[in-house]
C-alpha cells in the first residue's frame, strides 16, 4: 500500500519536473523500489516479524436531513487499516534481505550509465 501511495505522488510530481529529472526519475525507481524493499527486510529482522497491512470497509450509519424535516438514516462507508503481525523464518528473511543487497548493487551501476545518459540527452539540467 505504500508502494503505491509512493508512486501516485511520482507521478503527481513528475508533471512539475524537467525531462530531465523525470529522466533520472525513471532511470532510478527500481533502485528505490529495491532500498525500500531492503529497509523494511532490515526491519522484519530486528522486530523479529512482519508487519502486513489489512485495509477493511465497513458501512457506518449516521443521521442526515434538514432539522425542519424528517431526519434519517444514512450510510457511508468508512476504510480502516490495521497492522497485523506476522512470524517471520529469520533464516529465509536473511536470504531475502542478501538477494536484495546483491540486486540493489546490480541496480546501482544500472542507473548511475542511465543517469548519465540523462544527464547527457538533457544538458539544461
Amino acid at each position: 500500500m505504500r508502494h503505491a501511495f509512493v508512486l501516485a505522488c511520482l507521478v503527481v510530481l513528475s508533471g512539475c519536473a524537467s525531462p530531465r529529472e523525470r529522466c533520472e526519475t525513471a532511470a532510478t525507481e527500481d533502485l528505490r523500489v529495491v532500498d525500500q524493499l531492503i529497509a523494511e527486510t532490515q526491519q522484519n529482522l530486528e522486530r523479529g516479524y512482519s508487519i502486513r497491512e489489512e485495509t477493511t470497509v465497513r458501512t457506518r450509519f449516521t443521521f442526515c436531513g434538514m432539522p425542519s424535516r424528517n431526519v434519517t438514516f444514512c450510510s457511508e462507508p468508512v476504510t480502516e487499516r490495521r497492522e497485523i503481525p506476522e512470524a517471520i523464518d529469520p533464516a529465509a528473511e536473511q536470504r531475502k534481505l542478501n538477494q536484495l543487497l546483491a540486486k540493489r548493487a546490480e541496480l546501482q551501476q544500472r542507473s548511475a550509465i542511465a543517469v548519465a545518459e540523462c544527464r547527457s540527452a538533457f544538458p539544461e539540467g
